[in-house]
């Protein structure tokens, strides 16, 4: 297993500590949390780029590509197929954990999608 040493500015070990101490949890568990969730949201904003991206494409994909499969990674076209999950293998092959986006290209770009309310019995997202 891989191990670092990182070094914390004095105010943010003092904070952690603190905070630490009112949660009942150690240090490296509030770091741990703290990095998983910095991670998960750089995710996120990957693939808000990778969505952008394929928007952007989205009309010559629909000449060039209907009903497949695409993928995204840093905002270029990678891979396409049929096959939803041999695209899916083969990115998690090569790219691992990383964000990629996968997506069935379809007429529109952006899919309208129903929610059913207990107030109005559905909104349009």
């Amino acid at each position: 297993m891989l191990s670092e040493t990182v070094i914390l500015r004095p105010d943010l070990r003092q904070t952690l500590t603190q905070r630490a101490a009112q949660e009942k949890k150690s240090v490296d568990e509030l770091v741990n949390e703290a990095i998983d969730f910095f991670l998960q949201e750089r995710q996120r904003e990957k693939l808000d780029l990778e969505i952008t991206a394929y928007t952007q494409m989205h009309l010559e994909l629909w000449r060039t590509r209907p009903g497949q499969w695409v993928a995204f990674h840093n905002q270029e076209l990678i891979d396409s197929d049929t096959e939803q999950a041999a695209l899916y293998r083969r990115i998690r092959e090569k790219y691992g954990r990383t964000a990629v986006l996968i997506r069935q290209v379809r007429r529109e770009a952006v899919e309208e999608l129903w929610v059913r309310t207990p107030s109005t019995g559905r909104i349009a997202l």
